[in-house]
């Protein structure tokens, strides 16, 4: 995840929620995430594009996003 952010975060707003807390069931209701490692590309409507569960091949979601970015032009 680091990585993407990195090379995608002038463009896209990584957050990062610790199940653990409270805070985020808000959230983890909103976007149906139910397990740890869920990952969920909301458009600027806040509207699920994608989302991704387990272990992430950083490769092709890269691709994803370049894809999604694309896309918006």
């Amino acid at each position: 995840m680091d990585r993407l952010e990195r090379e995608f975060g002038d463009e896209i707003e990584f957050i990062v929620l610790n199940v653990d807390l409270a805070e985020a069931r808000r959230y983890m209701d909103t976007y149906a995430i139910r397990t740890r490692s869920t990952y969920v590309l909301l458009n600027g409507a806040g509207e699920e594009v994608k989302r991704w569960s387990g272990p992430l091949d950083g490769d092709q979601v890269a691709a994803e996003l370049a894809q999604f970015l694309s896309d918006l032009e």
